[in-house]
């Protein structure tokens, strides 16, 4: 699963390049969690970029309301075709959410150990996800979002069985495309190269998500 992430960058050049669009600078945080607003990358009914921010944790156009009595914020490769707060955003409102890396927990000898995934370059990471846009009876609009989680590559299984799906920036484009096919879409989804990213054990201050500050993601000596 992916429950905490990063953007420790202000920008992300790489996807600005990919896609030949720049984005407004971001404020970097260390430990991002559920619920929070994040940034996601999408296209827009006239084919442009746009990043906007959405709240971690997809609620449905079709939902009641906007607190759900289910967790959200991850969607399985698996099953997202069939479990419907998803199935419609998979076909059509696919987003890019930019990270720099993620936390996940190994459990040793009854405790969580926390650990931190970068790219091997620190050039950054585009995690796929999806968006949704729900209307409450008041007017009120919702823009919210999910990253997609597959099975944990090499690296990563050292600490957990799943990890977010990464994409490489030969699929932004495809991914982000409303009218991609979805044959065409289910092959963007592979496990991310384990060689092009690199991790560590890290303080477990990053437990209480009121931290967020860059020493959260400092090595361990």
């Amino acid at each position: 699963m992916c429950g905490r992430f990063a953007v420790a960058q202000t920008r992300f050049e790489r996807i600005e390049q990919v896609l030949a669009t720049e984005f407004p600078e971001r404020t970097p945080h260390y430990n991002i969690a559920p619920t929070q607003m994040i940034a996601a990358i999408r296209q827009s009914e006239d084919g442009d970029y746009v990043m906007e921010d959405c709240r971690w944790g997809l609620v449905p156009f079709w939902a009641k309301e906007s607190k759900l009595p289910y967790s959200t914020f991850n969607a399985r490769l698996e099953t997202v075709e069939t479990k419907p707060v998803f199935r419609a955003p998979f076909k059509s409102r696919r987003c890019l959410i930019p990270a720099s890396g993620w936390l996940e927990w190994r459990t040793e000898d009854g405790k969580k150990l926390p650990h931190y995934f970068t790219s091997a370059g620190d050039e950054g990471l585009a995690l796929a996800g999806l968006w949704d846009t729900w209307h409450a009876p008041d007017g009120f609009t919702l823009r919210s979002c999910t990253i997609l989680v597959g099975p944990a590559n090499e690296l990563v299984s050292t600490v957990h069985d799943r990890m977010p799906l990464i994409l490489p920036d030969s699929a932004y484009r495809t991914w982000l495309d409303p009218a991609a096919p979805l044959d065409t879409i289910r092959g963007l989804l592979q496990p991310f190269d384990a060689d092009q990213l690199r991790g560590w054990a890290v303080t477990p201050a990053v437990n209480q998500a009121r931290n967020d500050y860059p020493e959260l993601l400092t090595p361990l000596a």
